[in-house]
């Protein structure tokens, strides 16, 4: 097989497995085939019971989600009362924004014809984060999007101020984006930093330029300075209204403190954690392993690359472009070691993947130009493709079949019929904690043992908040006689159940 076949082959399967992500993730919104789970349950639940206004204050159930993209929800969400499809739809728009986004960075960065480029894609939607979170009520798919516009943002500024022709138009959009983003993602910040770091960088350079006047000099530093300016304001704004609740947050600095290197620096936690970051992208046992190996590798070669670089004064897109990537993990490295970040785990790592996926794919590019490894990297190309296009169908049908699966579809549908039966016939509804299976048994803060069941009957879509009926936590169905006696005397039946099965008890 020549290299343009397998080009060919590559692009056509990248094609076929993108449409076939888009397709499914849309049968996913309009068709109730995925069973909201704990994680969804409590920003349901937020969206459900809060106003807006509340929303800007702490959130129940130890959540923490940026609050403009919250809102925005809510009024989009409330408007059809929490249905199905407008719970999952949010998400999976920003989902395919950011596969559009990726395929289009792609063809900004590497040229036609480049053997190892649809793997910027295919690592970014193969992501256990993307393939988990792609139509999930979560924040998660919106970090995802907003670490690909931090990396456009980049290229922009760069071409931008290298433009001998000067764009309005385009630059005004530039600063529309800098100035809403950061609203948006927590991790924003971060992925933006490094930008900072590099233009700072480039305007020392401007300034020892001999070549160009001062006039000329200003203009430059302006057109590079004020987007930056307004997105330093706009992130100065977003922690006092926001993220300033979430580093008050102990509870979820306890939930996330296995991960934190609060305590002192430890060797052996940092060199787990820093593998992990790289290595937790990748699925199973073998891939778990290559990328991790393969991760660090890139990362300590796009090290050395780039210090040969800022030593040589080389200025290129390319170049700046792998400067990017490496103080994007730097940063993220300092802020584990500081104690101010979780490095281990995939979700709030997720912004650091197209940068792992460009210097992934730089070394793999290196290997090729050495002839002894060229048949090597190919061939190491191909097990990335393989491994990433196969872990998207695997967890796509795994996610969908399997007596877990089955049992929770019956748990949604049993229950979604018993809150409309509920409702229709205004009869209280007493539920156990197994509504919530198979949590219920797993440590979810803030409860110790037990998601009780009462507020996650609430969540589902059936339940209408404008009907508000009645919902009691029962410890068992054993327990049923006794807790109706206990119940208000104009209460003459009750809908009682524990997810799979119903009945109305009278008194």
């Amino acid at each position: 097989m020549n290299l343009n076949l397998k080009e060919k082959v590559v692009r056509t399967s990248t094609l076929f497995t993108i449409v076939f992500m888009i397709c499914w993730g849309l049968v996913s919104v309009v068709a109730q085939v995925r069973p909201f789970w704990v994680d969804e349950w409590r920003v349901i639940y937020n969206l459900k019971f809060k106003s807006a206004g509340a929303l800007w204050g702490p959130l129940d159930f130890m959540q923490q989600f940026p609050r403009v993209y919250l809102i925005i929800v809510k009024a989009f969400t409330s408007v059809f009362d929490y249905s199905y499809f407008t719970l999952r739809l949010p998400s999976y728009l920003i989902g395919t924004m950011t596969i559009l986004l990726a395929w289009r960075l792609m063809k900004r960065i590497y040229p036609t014809g480049h053997f190892n480029r649809f793997l910027f894609v295919m690592i970014l939607v193969s992501s256990c984060t993307f393939t988990n979170y792609y139509v999930q009520i979560k924040q998660y798919t919106m970090d995802l999007l907003l670490s690909l516009v931090a990396l456009w943002q980049f290229i922009e500024l760069l071409d931008i101020t290298a433009m001998p022709v000067f764009k309005k138009r385009r630059y005004i959009a530039l600063c529309i984006s800098f100035l809403v983003a950061p609203f948006f993602s927590y991790i924003y910040p971060i992925a933006v930093s490094p930008v900072f770091m590099i233009v700072f960088l480039q305007s020392i350079y401007l300034l020892r330029n001999k070549k160009l006047g001062d006039f000329e000099k200003k203009i430059v530093l302006v057109r590079q300075w004020l987007p930056l300016l307004i997105c330093a304001t706009s992130i100065g704004v977003f922690y006092i209204v926001d993220v300033a609740q979430l580093m008050a947050d102990k509870g979820m600095h306890r939930f996330w403190g296995h991960l934190m290197m609060d305590g002192g620096f430890n060797w052996r936690s940092f060199f787990v954690d820093f593998f992990n970051l790289f290595a937790e992208e990748g699925a199973g046992f073998v891939y778990w392993h290559l990328f991790g190996i393969l991760g660090i590798a890139s990362f300590l070669f796009g090290v050395y690359i780039v210090a040969i670089n800022l030593i040589r004064r080389k200025e290129g897109q390319h170049d700046l472009i792998k400067l990017y990537c490496v103080l994007l993990f730097g940063v993220v490295t300092l802020l584990f070691v500081a104690g101010k970040f979780p490095m281990g785990e995939p979700r709030l790592n997720s912004f650091t993947i197209p940068s792992m996926a460009i210097l992934m794919i730089f070394l793999l590019d290196k290997l090729t130009e050495k002839k002894m490894l060229l048949k090597f990297s190919i061939c190491l190309s191909v097990v990335m493709y393989v491994g990433v296009i196969g872990n998207i169908y695997t967890t796509f049908f795994a996610a969908i079949t399997g007596p877990e699966y089955a049992r929770k579809m019956n748990i949604y549908k049993s229950t979604e019929n018993a809150i409309i039966l509920a409702q229709a016939r205004n009869l209280p509804i007493l539920i156990t904690p197994e509504v919530a299976f198979p949590y219920e048994k797993t440590l979810n803060l803030p409860f110790k043992n037990t998601v009780p069941g009462d507020w996650v009957l609430k969540t589902f879509p059936a339940y209408k908040v404008t009907i508000n009926t009645p919902v009691y936590n029962i410890k068992d169905l054993a327990s049923l006689d006794e807790f109706v006696k206990t119940m208000p005397a104009h209460i003459t039946s009750v809908l009682a159940g524990d997810g799979n099965s119903f009945q109305v008890v009278r008194r």
